[in-house]
């Protein structure tokens, strides 16, 4: 079935941290300003980027995790049961790299939502951005249950069902809130499963000791629980989405392995998904092999790349991709989050990725958008 969303131009809300930000956040540790004026710097940064994702055509705006200090941080400060950090050891995340996986805790207890947090993740987050009326639906993106099991250095699966169970409950019961408080579209951000699809990812993963297609399928029975039960509590309108982008890295560069995506696409629940769609067609995620009504959004902007594509070629590779699914079930977007990105992009050149992805839907759907 179509998306009713039409999210012909889609986002991954992650947004390079602007460096007036960078520079308060040092100035704040140091004592020079209080936690009063860094969030009205905060604020003042993240109405910018809001204004700016409106006036570049993007489909769905999120703050760009400008409170954030990385994308693993919600989980972290708001959930029991992680220890103190420490150095990113064990092969996940060797496998993974500090882009994707900028911190790290190992798991000592059972997950809880932190009661001084009102059990809540990103609520400051979500609520700002609704406050500022944008008029668009508003994104908010989480790392998935099973990415962040992963990194605690339980390959094996060794924190048991009642860790698993107990963190997807609590992603799941933010998502509800999420979705109740107005916003219309979640992320699961799961880059080790879009590794794990990758015949260098699979590779890399055995030498380092891993069993790629076992912990593939403990990442998927960890992210479909968050979806249990709710389709019943979000409203009709109401998108959850599973991302598997890397931002670029350099695993999908010897392509995918065909058996274990078609064991992926047949058992994972999500009916929407974030991949990669480059320019070398040998690298593409093999969208072929999607169940039908997947609604797939293709990242064929590249945010590790710093010169901008030739907008052309962009539209050649959708018209590719709309000969073997539904043109309504495709989004384009950039390959990853900006932060995500192993290359250290400008302001202005993160516009100009931005830009294009607008320019690449305008120049194919045209006055549909």
């Amino acid at each position: 079935m179509a998306d009713d969303f039409k999210y012909h131009i889609d986002h991954h809300s992650s947004l390079i941290t602007p460096a007036e930000l960078a520079e308060a956040r040092i100035a704040r540790a140091r004592g020079d300003i209080d936690d009063t004026q860094l969030r009205e710097i905060e604020d003042r940064l993240i109405k910018d980027a809001l204004h700016t994702q409106r006036r570049l055509g993007l489909a769905a705006l999120g703050d760009g995790q400008l409170r954030r200090r990385n994308s693993l941080a919600p989980i972290y400060d708001g959930i029991e049961g992680f220890g103190a950090e420490t150095a990113a050891t064990g092969p996940i995340a060797e496998l993974v790299g500090r882009h994707l996986a900028p911190e790290y805790r190992p798991l000592q207890a059972t997950p809880k939502a932190k009661a001084a947090a009102g059990g809540r993740l990103v609520a400051d987050e979500a609520a700002f951005v609704i406050a500022d009326d944008v008029d668009r639906p508003v994104l908010v993106a989480l790392p998935s249950p099973g990415f962040v099991l992963a990194l605690t250095g339980d390959p094996d699966g060794k924190a048991g069902e009642e860790a698993t169970v107990a963190l997807a409950a609590i992603i799941r019961e933010e998502v509800v809130a999420l979705a109740a408080e107005g916003v219309a579209y979640v992320q699961l951000h799961n880059p080790l499963a879009g590794i794990l699809l990758t015949n260098a990812g699979r590779e890399r993963a055995k030498t380092l000791g891993l069993d790629p297609d076992a912990l593939l399928g403990q990442l998927i029975a960890a992210d479909a629980k968050v979806l249990e039960g709710l389709a019943e509590r979000t409203p009709e309108n109401f998108r959850t989405g599973l991302d598997l982008t890397t931002a670029g890295a350099d695993y999908a560069k010897q392509g995918y392995d065909a058996a274990a995506t078609t064991r992926f696409v047949a058992t994972q629940p999500y009916d929407r998904l974030c991949v990669e769609y480059p320019q070398a067609e040998a690298t593409r995620f093999p969208i072929d092999l999607l169940k039908a009504g997947t609604v797939v959004s293709l990242g064929v902007v590249d945010v590790a790349v710093p010169e901008p594509e030739d907008v052309d070629a962009l539209v050649e590779r959708i018209d590719i991709a709309a000969a073997v699914i539904d043109i309504d079930d495709i989004a384009i977007s950039t390959n990853g989050g900006f932060t995500a990105s192993p290359t250290t992009l400008t302001e202005p050149q993160q516009r100009a990725k931005l830009q294009l992805v607008e320019m690449t839907a305008r120049y194919f759907w045209g006055n549909e958008l």
